[in-house]
């Protein structure tokens, strides 16, 4: 796991300058090129170094940031496809529903080795991180080509802490 320093109110991050000193910066993508701390007390120290008497909470606070991120499966599907899920016109653009994967799997499922996916728009979607997606790839394409033959796509959409 790795550390930011969130600076508060004005949203910035701490980051090094390459030559020993730290700066600010307003952008995620760049604290997370040059502002990772490897633990919590390195980050904590910094930002009590940083401006002297700040307050973890109040003036800042130390974010977790996993570099191996959580992703959404997002699958795009023809309207004609979409099945009657809640607020389903909300999913739709360009004759297209964005729809997630879902897990449906019940405990009697489970307990015989069998997982059961679905899709809904959004609630109980399953997050899964790179190398378990990879495990699963197989199994979710083959529920995809069952329900919506190849009119499909999917996406994973990476999920921020």
């Amino acid at each position: 796991m790795s550390y930011l320093i969130k600076l508060y109110p004005d949203n910035s991050y701490l980051i090094s300058d390459g030559e020993g000193d730290m700066i600010t910066t307003n952008s995620r993508q760049e604290a997370m090129q040059d502002g990772l701390f490897d633990d919590f007390e390195s980050a904590d120290d910094t930002a009590q170094c940083f401006s002297g008497g700040m307050d973890r909470g109040v003036d800042y606070i130390i974010e977790a940031v996993s570099l191996d991120p959580y992703h959404v499966v997002q699958i795009t599907i023809p309207v004609e496809k979409t099945p009657r899920l809640k607020d389903i016109h909300k999913f739709i653009k360009d004759d297209k529903a964005q729809v997630f994967l879902t897990n449906k799997t019940t405990a009697n499922d489970a307990m015989d080795g069998f997982t059961r996916y679905g899709v809904s728009t959004g609630a109980n979607a399953v997050l899964l991180k790179i190398d378990h997606y990879e495990k699963a790839k197989t199994e979710i394409e083959n529920y995809l080509n069952g329900r919506f033959g190849t009119q499909w796509e999917l996406h994973l959409i990476p999920v921020q802490a």
